[in-house]
């Protein structure tokens, strides 16, 4: 064929010691196709077909002359101008390449596989100017890349290591014009010790990517890694094994853009703990950014609509409970922020551990913005003698509903207890304009806000007894227009025993209650401060205040049904 441009470079071991043999096949149609192939050692085999114009493929293939080893490669363009480029190294190594367009780049590079370990990738690309970069060391590895369309790019880059780490798998696919993807993934175990030393074990990291439309961005970074040993006989020592991560995104739209990043690891030589997210991503200008740590965390993220943002941070120790979060906005300009933390704590003589967080934010409509934000870490409080004493961590769960437009809620949830304890948080908005803000500390505190209809303010606060006697319990209904309910109730002396209770209804117009309740007494007294606030009608007002000690309980019921009321109590 005229203009037809073959270059073979085929290196094998001829040597009578060797019992391998490389083999290459290399089939070229078309005008100004170039095909490079250097392969050393024996048990390489690879095959490169090109049809069009100005196609270039290269592929280099070592093999540490192992019976048991193997690279294969095999490239196929169809089209004009495409380039391949495969190096693979040390044995173990299969890789695919397929292209049909124009000005197509796949680069793919294997190598470092110990044992039974393999690397192995696939890419196939369709289109225009598609670029695809694959790195894999160590085995254990699987790559999957497509990419349809134009201009899209992803790079992938998984490890491992030989001393029992765990394994990698990655699969991107991505259609339409412009979308990016990258991914990384590690994981690595450590060594085995003379006298039956385990090293702890490396976790298995998954990622999936799914884009399509115009401009969308996909970042994953995955982390798993063993350390440590244990002692003589698999016994003691300070091993930590890495967790699995699971991380999918799915985009559609336009320039949406998804950043995941989890990393993890428990004490012990293994772990059944993992790290899970999933995002997922349905219009214009969506942003969801998700970081992990430590294991037992689990996510989910998806935005419809405009302009969304969601932030999601977990982090878990060895010493604390689970955070769980999912986050559904659907819209136009929607925000939601969701920060979740659990460790343990430790005193002089003891230790305790964190508790649970569980968060889940749902937006509907346009301008919502949600906050949440829990601890449920254990604390360290004065013991007898001054001691550092360690309390546990209160579990805390939190829900945050929005519908209309402009709403706007922040809950805050914290705590240490001395016996098991939890904060819980309910928000719902309905309408236009309405904000909520929450904050429970120490456990044993439940808040309800409930809202719906335009300019409604509601806040709470409430603080409960470091030694989680104290109970604060506090519930909001609102239903108008331009009604504003603030609520703070506490218990923070540890000796206290009581409970402060709280009730405000607003229905109607220009409604407005204020209610402060305080301290509850010395133990053993049992002192509580009850107060409930009910307001129907236009332009109504409460204000009540209570602060009891030694034993004396305050209780107060204002109840208004009218227009123009006024009603204040103050008992101390």
């Amino acid at each position: 064929m005229r203009n037809l441009t073959t270059i073979a470079f085929l290196m094998a071991t001829t040597s009578l010691a060797s019992a391998a043999s490389n083999e290459s096949f290399v089939a070229q149609i078309g005008a100004s196709n170039s095909a490079v192939v250097g392969q050393t050692n024996g048990n390489n085999k690879q095959a490169t077909i090109q049809a069009g114009k100005k196609n270039t493929a290269i592929t280099s293939q070592n093999n540490p002359s192992s019976p048991s080893k193997t690279n294969q490669s095999g490239i196929g363009q169809f089209g004009a101008h495409n380039n391949a480029l495969v190096g693979q190294d040390g044995g173990n190594n299969t890789q695919g390449t397929l292209q049909v367009g124009v000005g197509n780049n796949a680069v793919t590079s294997q190598g470092g596989a110990t044992g039974n370990k393999t690397n192995n990738s696939g890419t196939a690309q369709f289109g225009y100017k598609n670029d695809s970069l694959v790195g894999q060391n160590g085995g254990n590895n699987d790559s999957t890349t497509l990419q349809v369309g134009g201009k899209n790019a992803s790079i992938t880059g998984q490890q491992t290591n030989q001393h029992n780490s765990g394994k990698n798998d990655s699969t991107t696919a991505q259609f339409g014009w412009g979308n990016n993807a990258a991914t990384s993934q590690n994981s690595a175990g450590s060594t085995d010790g003379s006298n039956g030393k385990k090293g702890g074990t490396g976790g298995d990291n998954t990622s999936g990517i799914l884009q399509n439309g115009y401009g969308n961005t996909a970042l994953v970074g995955q982390n798993s890694v063993g350390s440590g040993q244990t002692g003589n006989n698999g016994q003691g020592g300070n091993p930590k094994a890495g967790v699995d991560n699971n991380s999918g995104v799915v985009q559609f739209g336009g320039k949406n853009f998804a950043s995941v990043s989890q990393d993890g690891q428990r004490k012990g030589v293994n772990t059944n703990l993992s790290n899970d997210s999933f995002v997922g991503q349905f219009g214009w200008y969506n942003q969801a950014l998700v970081g992990q740590l430590g294991g037992n965390n689990t996510q989910g993220t998806l935005q419809f609509g405009a302009h969304n943002n969601a932030i999601t941070g977990q982090s878990a120790t060895d010493t604390g409970g689970t955070n769980g979060a999912f986050t559904l906005q659907g819209g136009y300009g929607n925000q939601a922020l969701t920060s979740q933390t659990t460790t343990g704590s430790t005193g002089w003589f003891n230790s305790a551990s964190g508790g649970d967080n569980s968060a889940a934010t749902l937006q509907f409509g346009k301008g919502n913005k949600a906050t949440t934000g829990q601890d449920a870490s254990g604390i360290v409080v004065p013991g007898p003698f001054n001691i550092p004493f360690a309390l546990g961590g209160v579990d805390n769960n939190a829900l945050t509903l929005q519908v209309g437009k402009g709403n706007s809620a922040l809950t805050a949830q914290s705590g240490g207890s001395l016996f098991p304890s939890s904060n819980n948080s309910a928000i719902a908005q309905f309408g236009g304009g309405n904000d909520a803000i929450v904050g429970q500390v120490n456990g044993g505190n439940v808040q309800g806000t409930l809202q719906a209809g335009y300019k409604n303010t509601a806040a709470t606060g409430q603080t409960g007894s470091k030694s989680g006697l104290g109970t604060n319990a506090s519930l909001t209904i609102q239903a108008g227009a331009k009604n504003s309910a603030v609520t703070s109730q506490s218990i923070a002396n540890p000796l206290n025993v009581g409970v402060n209770g709280s009730l405000i209804a607003q229905f109607g117009a220009n409604n407005k209650a204020i209610v402060g309740q305080s301290d509850t007494g010395l133990q053993p007294m049992i002192g509580a401060n009850l107060q409930t606030t009910v307001q129907v009608g236009n332009g109504n007002s409460a204000l009540t205040s209570q602060v009891a000690s030694a034993a004396v309980s305050n209780t107060s019921v204002t109840a208004q049904f009218g227009s123009h009321n006024t009603a204040i109590t103050v008992q101390k």
